[in-house]
């Protein structure tokens, strides 16, 4: 398999803490992503494949190595079990996709918005780029038709579709996976910009400009009720001072997003999902993510300073203290299964606003 050499960046306002954090994922051996032409798998309504009774490398990330969570045998085995009761039980419902038709596989284990643009939507990409969207459909499980950002971004390319009824597994005679990124922060650059390039592209033909002279944007969880910023209204006080403007995805298609942040100079955000929006940030650019402390210690990877590394994009961090650190558990590894686990990541931040302002007199100083 190809491999690249990936050199992130230090973010510009990194503190002694910040690089010690980072040290160990500054640089990564990147696996170039292949689209693997795989024939006779079982494929689970959540997108994991099996074949010849292991998992096929590259239909998730985080399945191996010691830098991230490994979950390799985690999802094995759930995957086993599933394909024993599809094969010879009858409790699970599981569906035969015959060739000579080829179906296309882009969505793995996990999924949500920031997943779907910067690891699914790439490995449609991908499959375009190669030429093969003429010639497959698309495993579309009927849940996606709920997910606005989804089916509205599928518009986007000419594919056929092949609806999967809910938590139905398939057998396939012929599919094709492009491999996913191999964890959770490793990014191929060349494919986020491809993507995101597509994206833009599409957005500037189909979508009505908004918004035209936001070019600075505070990113507000307020609506999601988690992972705020428990001092919000003194955020927004000194940020709207520094002329940002105050903005939640949730009232924005995906199209207009991707305009927004297309010319979006500056970007502050709470660590969360709407942050991959900077991947369609111009180079240059420069975002500031405001991040739970004791989650950056216990199990955090940093994903969107690489993300941001990949488009050229600078990145600047602020770790926040937060209101209940010491009674949240981990939000994944071994606590994942229990069932009242208090994510550690979904505590609200009590931002430094000295330090807040401080980091944006910084960000105005490296504009150019």
């Amino acid at each position: 398999m190809k491999k690249e050499l990936v050199n992130i960046k230090l973010p510009i306002n990194a503190t002694h803490e910040v690089k010690e954090l980072l040290f160990s994922y500054s640089a990564y051996s990147n696996d170039i992503p292949k689209l693997k032409k795989l024939k006779k798998v079982f494929v689970t309504y959540d997108g994991l494949v099996l074949k010849n009774g292991l998992l096929a490398g590259g239909c998730a990330f985080n399945l191996r190595g010691k830098a991230d969570n490994t979950f390799y045998y985690f999802f094995w085995r759930d995957v086993i079990e599933k394909y024993v009761v599809c094969r010879w039980g009858k409790s699970l419902v599981s569906h035969h996709l015959k060739g000579p038709q080829k179906y296309l596989l882009i969505h793995s284990k996990w999924f949500n918005y920031s997943f779907w643009i910067n690891s699914f939507l790439p490995r449609l990409v991908q499959a375009e780029n190669a030429g093969m969207l003429n010639d497959v459909k698309l495993i579309v499980p009927e849940g996606w038709k709920n997910i606005p950002y989804v089916w509205d971004s599928l518009e986007a390319f000419n594919i056929a579709k092949e609806i999967i009824p809910a938590d139905s597994h398939l057998f396939v005679d012929h599919l094709i996976m492009p491999e996913t990124r191999k964890w959770t922060y490793s990014f191929n650059p060349q494919v986020i910009q491809n993507t995101s390039s597509k994206l833009i592209d599409y957005a500037l033909k189909t979508t009505d400009a908004i918004r035209s002279n936001t070019k600075k944007i505070y990113l507000t969880r307020s609506q999601r009720g988690v992972r705020c910023a428990e001092n919000e209204e003194e955020v927004l006080d000194l940020v709207v001072k520094y002329g940002y403007t105050p903005i939640s995805f949730e009232d924005f298609s995906i199209w207009q997003q991707v305009l927004i942040m297309q010319q979006a100079t500056h970007f502050i955000s709470i660590h969360g999902a709407g942050m991959s929006n900077l991947m369609f940030m111009p180079p240059n650019s420069a975002v500031l993510e405001l991040i739970n402390r004791p989650y950056a210690h216990a199990e955090y990877t940093f994903p969107f300073w690489t993300l941001a590394n990949s488009v050229q994009v600078k990145y600047f961090m602020q770790l926040c203290d937060v209101v209940n650190g010491k009674d949240a558990k981990l939000s994944f590894g071994k606590k994942r299964a229990e069932e009242d686990v208090k994510y550690l990541v979904n505590e609200n931040l009590i931002v430094d606003i000295c330090l807040l302002e401080s980091n944006l007199q910084l960000m105005e100083q490296n504009e150019h």
